[in-house]
């Protein structure tokens, strides 16, 4: 087998993918911590509230389609959001209900919050869900059976890899995994917590490109991860529009949602 054949495979002569993905956390991301202080929270509520609109705008301007995984109780408190997302276009993936650490549940209770993700987001984005994101990227020893066992596609958890590839096969599904990175998000540069400070953007900005630029090097995927909440400030969507812009006119890229991109690494039968 010749090097270039052990290449990924990606749509016409692209030789490398990239994702814009968002989690719309709102205030489920301090709820799980055990914040209820009504101006931490208020943090949180920026996202649905005042990010949102702006960065679907942007999007748009861009001509890119996206990925955002939602928790069930943002989807039940904002639903209009989701429902913005949906006719802008976009996909819609499952994020757990409150942020919750599924390492922490017994496989009842993930079950339960998997179930109760594909009701309360299937009639708000008018199709059912199949990529799965665990809320802060933490698995319990079942998740992943799990995921297969209720139909889903694709997993966006995992940070082994610079492309995609499939789980072992579990209830007659093979999961197609879209690995992430910190390095690719901006809740450990731009999330301010009281122990953690907060980075200027500029260099995290150059971060994330140079990471872009290898990533495509290798032909793989590159994931980024935002959150509306922090990546929605005015300093940090100058950001997002540099990082959108880069990634336009750097050539043959695929930018596509993740469902796009599991279907593509499926339909091929690439490992």
């Amino acid at each position: 087998m010749t090097a270039a054949e052990t290449l990924p495979r990606w749509p016409g002569d692209s030789r490398a993918a990239c994702a814009f993905t968002f989690d719309l956390d709102a205030e489920t991301l301090w709820m799980a911590r055990g914040v209820h202080e009504p101006v931490t929270l208020s943090q949180g509520r920026f996202g649905p509230v005042e990010a949102l609109p702006r960065i679907l705008a942007m999007l748009e301007k861009a001509e890119v389609r996206a990925s955002f995984f939602i928790p069930a109780w943002v989807a039940s408190h904002y639903p209009e959001a989701v429902r913005a997302i949906a006719k802008a276009g976009h996909e819609v993936g499952c994020h757990g209900d409150e942020h919750e650490r599924v390492s922490d549940l017994d496989p009842k209770q993930e079950e339960a919050i998997l179930t109760k993700s594909l009701e309360t987001l299937t009639p708000l984005c008018g199709r059912r869900p199949v990529g799965w994101r665990a809320p802060a990227w933490q698995l319990s020893a079942c998740s992943l059976d799990l995921a297969a066992k209720h139909g889903f596609e694709y997993s966006s958890n995992m940070m082994d890899r610079l492309v995609p590839y499939r789980h072992p096969e579990a209830h007659g599904r093979a999961l197609v995994e879209i690995p992430v990175s910190w390095v690719l998000d901006d809740a450990p540069f731009f999330m301010f917590t009281g122990q953690r400070s907060i980075q200027a953007p500029g260099p995290v900005l150059q971060g994330w490109l140079t990471e872009f630029d290898g990533i495509t090097e290798a032909h793989g995927v590159t994931n980024f991860t935002f959150h509306p909440q922090i990546i929605g400030r005015p300093s940090r969507l100058a950001c997002l529009r540099e990082v959108l812009d880069h990634v336009k006119h750097t050539p043959r890229v695929w930018t596509a949602p993740l469902a796009e991109i599991a279907a593509h690494w499926r339909n091929t039968q690439q490992p």
